[in-house]
């Protein structure tokens, strides 16, 4: 597995979405990669803030004004 190959496959990995036959490699990969290790624990950390952010609930003046704009788009 390449270094592109492994990077892809974080992605799937991270959101459990990373299929069976893949998962051998790309931990073999990472076991000897510490330029991937690296680049895995800033990308699971970028998901991971992403996600919580995404719990906020926007105000409701927020809500209501995106709301008229998309009932008028």
């Amino acid at each position: 597995m390449t270094c592109e190959d492994a990077h892809l496959s974080m992605h799937d990995y991270i959101s459990g979405e990373l299929a069976a036959e893949h998962y051998k490699p790309l931990m073999d990969h990472m076991d000897e990669c510490m330029n991937c290790q690296e680049f895995f624990r800033q990308t699971a950390h970028i998901q991971t803030t992403m996600r919580d952010f995404m719990l906020y609930e926007a105000p409701s003046e927020l809500q209501t004004a995106v709301s008229s704009i998309l009932a008028n788009a």
